[in-house]
């Protein structure tokens, strides 16, 4: 597990102590060994849980075999990969499943000796929940007629919620890389440009300089006959034009870590009153959360504070709070004054978690809308952004 320059890694301490981590869990439960999935879905987050025990990341999909007692495994979707994998994975047992993901995992909790222990299932958990493919589970099922199947996902979601020093140097990492894309729309965006060309300018602000493009949510619309209170998932082939505002969600990642902030831009002139407006309660809303945020505060004392949203007469669209990691994750939090009702959490704050604070500040009749936010840190004493960009109304 020697460090690799072109190829980042944690050091082999904070690879132990995940493990340990895990390990802990897996045995006050119960579980032999684990199944951990995970694949290229959600920009790639759904590759949350084996990036973190792997420090790998594949473009269709890929599982770990983690056992409580032995040496983990890494099984990729496609043997073209293997060269990067093998210098990317940090378990020597890395290997190409040939098109036969269930049969690849079997073989190996075979050599392991746990074919009738309990296997742990570990899918997804971010936005939504996720399970394993049908074909290679049906397959275990089969193969495995004298083991027991439990669903550990929240194993990993429980470890990765709270992190480490060095996972920290990483998030503050993609946060830098974030705030570049944000400084080059402010010094480069113009009037006649598409939103590629705007995510062009995004995504050259932090490509060379090692940053990823984890999310680029971008869209325009015009500030006096409006259709988008929320960017879009992709780049459009519109044209920004005076008059306009353009809505952003960005997140720039080193490794797979992350930042993400949202920031209004009107092009050409001076934001109407109620896009103004707008603003001001998103920025007193965010103010509000970002202050009462500290470790041993409730899901209730956080959706009091972003209450002044409804109290000034506007509704919301997306989430106001959530938990940020590898992926968008649990907790979330909404106000009552909501356009689409989410599962939401009951939770305590607690030192060394990551949020996004990102109220998305929308009129009534859901015609306008926008939104601001940024990548916090639960600190001993309270929290604070990761993001340095200046929470402002921008304009090219």
């Amino acid at each position: 597990m020697a460090l690799r320059k072109d190829h980042p890694r944690f050091s082999k301490e904070e690879y132990d102590r995940r493990f340990r981590e895990i390990r802990r869990r897996m045995q006050e439960k119960g579980i032999d060994v684990l199944i951990i999935y995970g694949d290229s879905g959600s920009n790639n987050a759904n590759h949350a849980n084996v990036k973190y025990v792997s420090n790998y990341q594949d473009p269709v999909s890929s599982y770990g075999v983690f056992p409580l007692k032995g040496e983990p495994s890494l099984h990729i979707s496609n043997r073209l990969y293997l060269p990067y994998a093998k210098r990317m994975s940090i378990f020597p047992r890395t290997d190409a499943v040939d098109y036969n993901p269930g049969g690849a995992v079997e073989s190996r909790i075979r050599e392991l000796g746990l074919e009738k222990g309990t296997i742990g299932l570990v899918g997804l958990r971010g936005i939504l929940y996720g399970s394993l493919p049908f074909g290679p589970l049906d397959h275990w099922h089969k193969a495995f007629g004298s083991a027991s199947f439990v669903d550990a996902t929240d194993i990993l979601a429980d470890v990765r919620l709270i992190k480490s020093r060095e996972e920290l140097t990483w998030f503050r990492k993609g946060a830098a890389l974030t705030d570049m894309a944000f400084e080059a729309l402010e010094k480069k965006a113009k009037a006649g440009m598409t939103d590629f060309q705007l995510a062009g300018i995004i995504t050259n602000s932090y490509m060379p300089r090692g940053g990823g493009p984890k999310l680029i949510f971008i869209g325009s619309t015009s500030m006096s006959r409006p259709h988008l209170i929320f960017p879009c998932q992709f780049p459009s082939f519109r044209k920004v034009g005076k008059g306009d505002i353009i809505l952003t969600e960005l997140s720039a990642d080193y490794e797979m870590y992350a930042g993400q902030g949202h920031r209004p831009i009107t092009v050409g002139v001076p934001p109407t009153p109620i896009y103004r407006k707008m603003f001001d309660v998103a920025v007193d809303a965010y103010t509000r959360v970002l202050k009462v945020l500290k470790p041993g505060v409730t899901h209730v004392e956080i959706k009091k504070a972003a209450s002044i949203i409804q109290d000034e007469g506007f509704t919301t669209f997306d989430a106001t709070l959530h938990g940020w990691g590898l992926l968008i994750e649990p907790p979330r939090l909404d106000i009552d004054s909501v356009m689409i009702r989410r599962p939401v959490n009951e939770f305590v704050v607690q030192e060394g978690m990551l949020l996004v604070i990102q109220p998305n500040v929308v009129t009534p009749d859901g015609k306008r809308g926008l939104q601001v936010g940024n990548l916090i840190e639960i600190t001993p004493t309270g929290a604070r952004a990761l993001q340095k960009f200046p929470i402002k109304f921008m304009r090219i």
